[in-house]
């Protein structure tokens, strides 16, 4: 059992390092992004939906100057908003683009973001939802700064994959490179502040369903591939 499991992360770790270095030999030419009309995220991201609607008296906490630059340089696009509906529960939402998901520039870890803004992370796990209809490999965290809790959920996509690990990642680009293109990707985020984190968890996966079936199909396709929305 122990030369098995030996055996599977020599071959995991060769398979990381093979992807790795393939990712950077190839040197795709072209952008996958130039071959689809692109796609406006302030547009198509409705700011009322069922029960929900934009609460223009909320602002979103600005990031770092450190991090701003960060972002500047992973996307180009990011809408930000915080919505609320007629309970007055309100759910933050970040939707980010990036045209050229490169091993340089591509989007990070939120874990990452939020505990570089000064937050405690707790409570850091993955899991495999249903959204939509769609198994959505989403990672899952508590982000807490003083009084502030703040349960968030997040999961990436990079072209038309949905990913989570660093493998993942790496796998994916790497198909890509051999095609000549270097991908596109997608950040889905949402948050809200409640010491309540299952009931929290759970509103933010219903918000999250009700939204993608109401924004632009061409992003929700994007977000989570082309299932039934």
């Amino acid at each position: 059992m122990f030369a098995m499991n030996h055996l599977k992360s020599f071959g995991l770790c060769a398979l990381m390092l093979f992807a790795s270095y393939a990712s950077v030999a190839l040197t795709p030419q072209h952008l996958l992004s130039d071959t689809a009309t692109p796609i406006d995220l302030v547009s198509a991201i409705p700011v009322a939906f069922g029960d929900w609607l934009v609460d223009p008296n909320v602002a979103p906490v600005r990031p770092s100057p450190e991090q701003q630059e960060t972002l500047d340089q992973t996307y180009d696009q990011i809408v930000s908003r915080t919505y609320k509906n007629s309970q007055g529960a309100r759910i933050m939402l970040s939707v980010a683009y990036g045209s050229a998901q490169t091993r340089k520039m591509r989007a990070h870890r939120q874990e990452v973001c939020y505990a570089a803004q000064g937050f405690e992370i707790k409570g850091l796990r993955q899991d495999n939802i249903l959204v939509t209809g769609t198994e959505i490999p989403m990672t899952r965290m508590v982000a807490v700064q003083r009084s502030r809790v703040e349960p968030v959920t997040y999961w990436f996509t990079i072209g038309d994959s949905l990913v989570r690990s660093y493998l993942d990642r790496q796998i994916v680009q790497l198909k890509y490179a051999f095609s000549g293109f270097v991908p596109d990707g997608y950040l889905f985020r949402v948050s809200s502040i409640s010491s309540d984190t299952d009931t929290a968890f759970s509103d933010q996966i219903s918000f999250s369903s009700e939204l993608l079936r109401s924004m632009d199909r061409r992003l929700a396709e994007k977000l989570i591939g082309k299932a039934p929305i």
